[in-house]
């Protein structure tokens, strides 16, 4: 009997890359049930959930042809990056959009134009801090970059990260504290956020 070596996710990535449509069907179901669960936790609706979820994956098809994803042991962040920059877009298009039927039967009426054009730039600038935050993550040791991820990916509470990794809250919170505190030097001493 042969036994199956289970690949990572950067290896999945880097198998659709070269062409392995597969890889990425495996990629999606490892991921399906954990996204769309987030999405529905969002939403509350099936339908809404469904949509986000395949454009979440889209976004992601997209992103890695254009090379957007570098492999380095952080799909997973990355993947809930998108999908927390889906929901976000979604709730800005509620915002900027309203359902006020006017005399002229137009459904959509751009509230106010300014804060689509701010939208990109606030984008650029998280999406540069994500980045910045998950390079320096790379670097803390393995029981602080857990919490920083959950609390911050995840958004658990820190009673949620202590009963997942089998800590007290004071530990998760101390974990957390140092592992500020050090990202903080890296990111001094590399000048990157």
């Amino acid at each position: 009997m042969e036994i199956q070596s289970i690949r990572t996710d950067d290896r999945l990535v880097l198998d659709y890359l070269s062409g392995d449509n597969g890889a990425f069907d495996e990629l999606l179901a490892r991921y399906k049930s954990s996204v769309f669960g987030y999405l529905m936790s969002r939403t509350s609706d099936r339908n809404v959930a469904e949509d986000l979820f395949q454009d979440v994956f889209v976004k992601v098809v997209v992103s890695l042809k254009e090379g957007k994803y570098t492999p380095n042991g952080c799909f997973r962040f990355w993947l809930n990056t998108i999908m927390r920059h889906v929901l976000i877009d979604r709730h800005r298009r509620k915002c900027i959009l309203s359902e006020d039927v006017n005399e002229d039967n137009d459904l959509s009426v751009i509230k106010d134009i300014s804060v689509m054009e701010k939208s990109h730039e606030d984008e650029l600038l998280h999406r540069q801090t994500v980045d910045s935050a998950m390079k320096l993550m790379e670097h803390l040791p393995d029981n602080q970059r857990e919490v920083v991820y959950m609390k911050i990916f995840e958004n658990k509470s820190f009673k949620e990260i202590a009963e997942q990794t089998n800590v007290s809250v004071n530990t998760s919170l101390g974990r957390m504290r140092y592992a500020l505190i050090n990202m903080r030097k890296m990111a001094v001493k590399y000048k990157c956020l």
